[in-house]
């Protein structure tokens, strides 16, 4: 996960470092926040027009609504699949219901000190990362 502000970089397969939890912290996202993208709504392959354009209106309606938000690129490990996300600082709930207006199957959430994937149109029990095995 890569953010745009501040610039850090965290692999979700890791506890994030403490270098990384003061970054975030400096730029106002020590405490929760959710990580949602608008693109590929119920995992749908959409075009690319498509996606930019799902893109700028969650940008626009975060702007409206006055929450705090920086671009995240969310990518698998081998960076084959990223997605255009959002870091937004919202309560739990509210996070859920954008996730589920977006129709995204799930969304991430930082707790203040790690990171768990959530399900949002699909039901499933919260996932702390990193996995365990």
């Amino acid at each position: 996960m890569r953010f745009s502000e501040p610039p850090v970089e965290i692999d979700l397969r890791d506890t994030p470092s403490k270098y990384a939890l003061a970054k975030l912290r400096v730029a106002g996202f020590g405490g929760p926040f959710a990580v949602i993208t608008a693109f590929d709504p119920g995992g749908r392959n959409l075009s690319a027009s498509e996606n930019e354009q799902r893109r700028l209106d969650l940008n626009r309606q975060l702007e409206k609504t006055g929450h705090r938000f920086v671009a995240v690129d969310a990518c698998s490990p081998n960076r084959l699949h990223c997605e255009c996300s959002v870091a937004v600082v919202m309560k739990q709930k509210e996070a859920l219901a954008l996730a589920r207006v977006l129709e995204q199957v799930a969304f991430f959430w930082f707790d203040g000190s790690r990171f768990w994937i959530l399900g949002a149109i699909a039901e499933a029990d919260p996932l702390e990362l990193p996995r365990r095995s």
